[in-house]
């Protein structure tokens, strides 16, 4: 299905394209990676560093093993030719993926509100895992912030906030719910600072291995509470064509590599181009890396879906509920398959000094999915349904759940999603964070449990507790004959959370049928139906009964009797009107033997009039003692039928209380200026017993 939604064809944004599609190398500075089999890593960089009069700038040991340092052409060629160094790589430039702040917004995001993370009177809680953001720093002192201090790969000192990029990614992760400021998807997370950008929110490829390589070193060290989890990289750059992990010579695919494989799962930007971040020979990076969940950029104005919203503040040009004109995008079916979107644009977050702002890009988008894929690990020591899930797996995952609930809940997505594409650009699903372990259950079956007398065109609807994954509702259902078991084919249609199914042919009368939901219902969080939920109801016998008598009301019989009704067959029941003041005919019929206990009742009448009259149709009500107008029209020369369903208590339109009785049908037709007369074809009764 990708395949059919990302062929690939020239970016929507034409101007992007003036951009060079090549990667910045940074003159006179490398990273060199060692064999996978050096066991000293940095008494290897000493040696080489003695050996070829050079000093290593930084120095990794847990994401890979090498250095980074500036190195002339005769350096690199001696260190390339040292048994111990696998490869030297060009060290790029990469940047911060967002723009600088706009206006202020409000105390619950919508963008947070967008993905369900909170509502205007619930959030969710801190996770249990702690989340790395890996740029330029978090401002450590900030009160609506459960930061700390990680690395500092650009300078020395505290991994504290220069940019303000930074701060504005962890509040959107995980800004606290204490009344004041903005509140995360995961409000109160414990978030690390690793600081690889400076203030004019620029880094090299060294500076972010440096950062992955303590990442990754938390999960081995002597202290496990700092074991990281989840690590946004609201950044990127041009480099070199992707290849797999064991062959990759890019060292910044070969960090990703190990620090996954070390459990840390990585959410990243997709970038702010308008183009397609996998093209081949320059891809956007680390976004197009396998190993990570990318996130492009949508618009959401208001905080909830439909796109009735006006544009967002900050940014009229875009529109609500719509991909972000500048959002980058998937054009191949490989990387569609680790892409989501979320909010992008005018979103509000923390800023250094305690402030807040508002600024849009896809680095905005990529922290609303990684607090999403904290809360999915575990919130306040509880595990949640992402735990013992390896980075690979939560991926695959929080993808597949996005697009579970977007095809449960079409409502929810966006105008740019897979399910309204935009042409040769995948933008990726919204993911939702309504995230609950509750398990649903049936509500309530229509008919209810015990009906009987129901007639041959009944449907069965199920109301379920919560939005269900319609597939596995509809696989784990069944309406089945009662007495031999036979299965009854049909279609399902959905509104909200009921479930209804139409059988492809009406029911057999007289006959009991048993409706099941099995326990392999699922709702949209993947939580089992409670228990298997079953209902039983008996249709009824269809009765087709004419007039037993037939009387003239008002007005004189013309011509033919009761027996005229019975059939269309040309054969008519005549009545002439009065001939002065207002021209009338009135006729009652008659039928006898009519059930008490009918559960469906129908009329059908057709006839004309000489000229043109006013026909009204009535029932006797004999609960009300009076008539009930059923229908009213004109009628004229030309033959008209009636065909309706009664509606109310149809027991009270049968006399007496219970067996069988008689139902009266009054057929009136009148005229303000002249005499005319009434024929009548066929009165026929049809009810269910």
């Amino acid at each position: 299905m990708l395949l059919a939604l990302i062929a690939l064809l020239v970016a929507a944004a034409p101007a992007a394209w003036a951009k060079p599609r090549a990667p910045e190398r940074l003159d006179g500075r490398y990273i060199v990676v060692y064999e996978r089999s050096v066991d000293r890593p940095v008494g290897e960089t000493k040696r080489l560093e003695r050996a070829e009069g050079f000093e290593s700038r930084l120095r990794y040991r847990r994401a890979l093993k090498g250095f980074a340092a500036r190195l002339t052409a005769e350096q690199v060629r001696e260190v390339r030719s040292d048994p111990a160094v696998a490869f030297v790589a060009p060290d790029r430039r990469v940047e911060a993926l967002g723009n600088v702040p706009l206006a202020a917004g409000e105390t619950v995001p919508t963008g947070v509100r967008r993905i369900q993370a909170a509502s205007t009177i619930a959030t969710r809680e801190a996770s249990s895992v702690n989340v790395a953001v890996i740029d330029t720093g978090i401002d450590l002192a900030h009160p609506d912030l459960n930061a700390q201090d990680g690395t500092n790969c650009v300078g020395s000192g505290p991994a504290q906030d220069d940019r303000g990029h930074g701060t504005h990614v962890a509040g959107t992760i995980g800004a606290r719910n204490n009344g004041a400021g903005v509140v995360g998807v995961a409000p109160g997370t414990r978030l690390l600072a690793v600081k690889v950008l400076d203030a004019r929110g620029i880094g090299t490829w060294s500076q972010i291995i440096c950062g992955i390589d303590w990442v990754t070193a938390t999960r081995s060290d002597d202290d496990p509470s700092n074991d990281i989890a989840v690590a946004n990289m609201s950044l990127g750059g041009l480099g070199q064509p992707v290849e797999p992990c064991p062959t990759t010579t890019d060292p910044v695919h070969l960090a990703i590599c190990a620090s996954t494989a070390a459990g840390v799962t990585y959410v990243v930007a997709a970038g702010n181009d308008g183009w397609d971040f996998d093209f081949a020979s320059a891809p956007v990076l680390p976004a197009t890396y396998p190993e990570v969940l990318t996130v492009t950029a949508m618009s959401d104005a208001d905080g909830r879906p439909g796109g009735s919203a006006a544009a967002p503040g900050c940014a009229r040009t875009q529109a609500d509920d719509r991909y972000a004109s500048f959002s980058n995008y998937a054009a191949t079916a490989a990387v569609a398959a680790h892409v989501v979107a979320a909010p992008g644009v005018c979103v509000r977050s923390t800023l250094p000094g305690g402030r807040y702002g508002t600024m849009s890009g896809t680095s905005m988008a990529a922290p609303h999915v990684a607090g999403a894929a904290a809360v999915c690990l575990g919130e306040t020591g509880a595990a949640g349904p992402c735990a013992g899930l390896s980075p690979a797996e939560i991926v695959a995952k929080l993808h597949a759940d996005a697009e579970g609930y977007t095809t449960a809940v079409p409502f929810f997505g966006f105008s740019g999603d897979p399910l309204r594409p935009v042409p040769g650009a995948y933008f990726g699903h919204l993911p939702w964070v309504g995230w609950d372990t509750t398990a649903p259950v049936v509500r309530s079956f229509s008919p209810a449990h015990g009906a009987t007398a129901l007639p041959a065109s009944t449907t069965v609807a199920v109301e379920f507790s919560e939005t269900m994954d319609r597939p596995t509702a509809q696989a784990a259902f069944s309406l089945r004959r009662t007495g031999d078991g036979a299965a009854v084919a049909g279609k399902f249609s959905w509104s909200g959370n009921r479930m209804t199914f139409r059988p492809s042919v009406a029911l057999a009368e007289a006959t009991g049928y048993t409706s099941t939901v099995g326990r392999g219902a699922l709702d949209a969080a993947g939580n089992q139906l409670a228990a298997s939920a079953v209902s039983t109801f008996q249709t009824g016998t269809t009765v087709t009964a004419h007039p037993s008598a037939a009387t003239v009301e008002t007005g004189s019989l013309r011509a033919g009797s009761h027996t005229a009704l019975a059939l269309d067959d040309d054969v008519h029941y005549e009545v002439d009107s009065t001939a002065t003041s207002t021209r009338t005919t009135s006729w009652v019929a008659v039928t006898g033997g009519v059930s008490n206990g009918l559960t469906t009742l129908r009329l059908a009448y057709r006839g004309r009039s000489s000229i043109a009259c006013t026909q009204t149709i009535s029932l006797w009500n004999w609960a009300k003692n009076g008539w009930t107008n059923l229908d009213a029209r004109t009628v004229g020369s030309t033959e008209v039928l009636v065909d309706k369903a009664v509606s109310g208590i149809l027991g009270d339109y049968v006399s007496g209380t219970s067996g069988d009785g008689e139902l009266r049908v009054r057929v009136r037709c009148t005229n303000g200026t002249a005499s005319f007369y009434t024929s009548a074809e066929l009165l026929r009764l049809t009810y269910t017993r």
